[in-house]
């Protein structure tokens, strides 16, 4: 058996609250049910951000990043037989980590598994780059790093080789798209509205249309944004900040209330908004994360019970990725013109610069590791 290490991984370490640093793991050889990810792109989400100010849990010393793409850099036996995986093959690794037996994994909603076993020191719904520490073995447990950790319960998919390395960084965004459409059941005719036009809007807004909607109107505050959205398959836009009544211009856009409303703004007031914009007995799809310690309020008949609409929060991209690479393969939305910023490792606090400001007009930055 080989112990010696495989090689040094660099890595970017969130080590507490409010810093980065960059230091460097040594990786050692997979077990036989396990691989290890050449990391090439990881993409900058603002999960991230909200990670290094403390904003979600204490998970200290991190490594963050889980939007991540890359290929196979070493593979156990029995990971490469069950997985039809070899060294040198592109991959994606959902950034769930489920156990596969608990009551959620056999419903098919991996994305909240309820596995716990103190035994192993990783929390209760481990995400790479979000809440496993550095410090559980092997440390590479996050997207900001050379090398990762895939050990035989990840699921992996396989990237066409027809995907470009930055546009394949939006695999786990498009996934999460897809799940929002899902959760929400758009169908073929509904109409459907979209609230933040950030990345992943503009993406559920691609997938919304994939999925059969007939129009979507796309809200939000940002000009540039807006524009964007239409090449995405947005129908209408809304500037929040220039009409008085979003309701209304929503309603005048789609003919009437719309059947689905999804929400991916990640503040409050948009969660509040949504249930606005909905028809009676229409969905609504929570999906932005709005922190911890954030309370939204409805009207509890006014909103809700009388119109009997169904509120369904969306978290993560469980049963999203399978879709998402149909759609990066079919290119049907030009995805590669929202990756407009490149930083190598060492320039990540350059790049949360830009991101947390919005400068230069940034839709989506991502990390390369490797070209």
């Amino acid at each position: 058996m080989v112990t010696a290490a495989l090689t040094i991984s660099r890595q970017a370490v969130f080590p507490e609250r409010g810093v980065i640093e960059l230091t460097t793991i040594e990786v050692q050889p997979p077990a036989s049910d396990q691989l290890v990810m050449r990391v090439r792109r990881v993409g900058i989400c603002a999960t991230d951000l909200h990670l290094l100010e403390g904003h979600i849990g204490d998970p200290f010393p991190l490594v963050p990043g889980h939007e991540f793409v890359g290929e196979v850099a070493a593979i156990g036996g029995d990971a490469a037989q069950r997985r039809n995986l070899a060294v040198g093959d592109r991959i994606a690794v959902e950034m769930q980590l489920p156990c596969g037996a608990c009551p959620r994994c056999a419903e098919g909603r991996y994305n909240i598994c309820d596995r716990d076993d103190p035994a192993d020191g990783l929390p209760v719904g481990r995400e790479y780059g979000v809440n496993i520490p550095r410090t559980a073995e092997p440390g590479l447990w996050g997207g900001y790093s050379d090398y990762l950790h895939v050990p035989a319960e990840a699921i992996v998919h396989r990237l066409p080789e027809s995907v470009p390395w930055d546009t394949a960084a939006l695999v786990e965004p498009l996934a999460v798209s897809f799940r929002a459409v899902q959760r929400g059941r758009v169908t073929e005719g509904d109409t459907v509205a979209i609230i933040g036009p950030g990345p992943v809007g503009l993406l559920v807004s691609a997938a919304a249309k994939i999925a059969g909607a007939a129009r979507v109107v796309m809200v939000g505050t940002r000009p540039n944004r807006l524009d964007l959205a239409r090449r995405f398959g947005t129908d209408f836009t809304v500037n929040s900040r220039e009409v008085d009544d979003v309701r209304g211009a929503v309603a005048e856009a789609l003919g009437g209330l719309a059947d689905v409303v999804i929400e991916i703004a990640g503040v409050t007031d948009a969660q509040s908004l949504a249930v606005t914009l909905v028809r009676r007995g229409g969905r609504v799809v929570l999906a932005g994360a709005c922190g911890w310690s954030a309370d939204v309020t409805f009207g509890a008949d006014r909103d809700l019970l009388t119109r009997e609409i169904d509120v369904l929060p969306s978290f993560l991209s469980a049963g999203g990725y399978e879709p998402s690479i149909a759609a990066l393969t079919d290119a049907a939305y030009p995805y590669a013109d929202l990756v407009t910023h490149r930083f190598s490792l060492e320039q990540v606090s350059d790049a949360y610069d830009v991101v947390r400001e919005k400068r230069d007009d940034v839709i989506k930055a991502v990390l390369v590791l490797a070209d």
